[in-house]
């Protein structure tokens, strides 16, 4: 027998040890990757909370200065008197229609 065969007759006759996987570690694995993406979906909820209201802000302060050029006797502003007439307020009436026609 060369080198080589007495090698690997010498790793046959040596028992193996099997190694156990640890045991829990999937479940805490699994556990943290479940916060972390409950973590993440807060993160994005209120993020897109924030932007949303960003949004509102500047339809609003698009609203007022689209209001303030409107001039009320032009075939628009008469218009849009009437169109106001259905809403609590004027404001709330531009930020809808240039939501919808613009």
């Amino acid at each position: 027998m060369d080198e080589l065969d007495k090698l690997l007759a010498q790793i046959d006759a040596t028992p193996h040890r099997k190694i156990a996987p640890p045991a829990n570690k999937s479940t805490k694995s699994t556990s943290d990757i479940e916060h972390i993406l409950s973590e993440i979906k807060v993160d994005y909820a209120q993020k897109e909370s924030e932007l949303e209201q960003q949004k509102a802000k500047e339809r609003y302060q698009r609203a007022i200065a689209w209001l303030k050029t409107l001039d009320p006797l032009s075939s628009e502003g008469l218009w849009f008197e009437q169109f106001a007439a259905k809403y609590p307020s004027k404001i709330a009436a531009a930020v809808d229609y240039l939501n919808l026609y613009m």
